[in-house]
């Protein structure tokens, strides 16, 4: 009976002894994944920093570059209206040439 007993707690020993190196190396390896973890927040963060320091740059530049911008695009529109106004005066010019072709002979003869 004794034995039997004595044979239960050595299997239970053991088991208990297994266990225990199993929590160790889980928590070896939970501090290896934690510790690269933090290193990948750390390098994450890194580059959300340099982004949006990039992004206040591209910002800056835009706000210098947009009162030029304007300029040009309102010069752009001054430039296309007068073109469209001078081709429909140049129509009108014409038709009325076309029209009164026959009395503007007249005159060079």
């Amino acid at each position: 009976m004794y034995d039997a007993i004595s044979n239960q707690v050595a299997a239970l020993t053991a088991i208990l002894e297994r266990m225990e190196r199993q929590a160790e190396e889980d928590r070896k390896a939970f501090s290896l994944d934690r510790s690269k973890a933090e290193l990948a927040r750390s390098a994450v963060s890194a580059e959300l920093t340099d982004f949006r320091h990039g992004q206040n740059d591209v910002m800056r530049r835009l706000s210098k570059i947009e009162p030029i911008t304007d300029l040009v695009t309102s010069v752009r529109s001054q430039i296309t209206g007068g073109l469209i106004l001078l081709g429909v005066i140049g129509g009108v010019a014409w038709g009325g040439i076309v029209f009164f072709k026959e009395i503007i002979m007249g005159w060079f003869q």
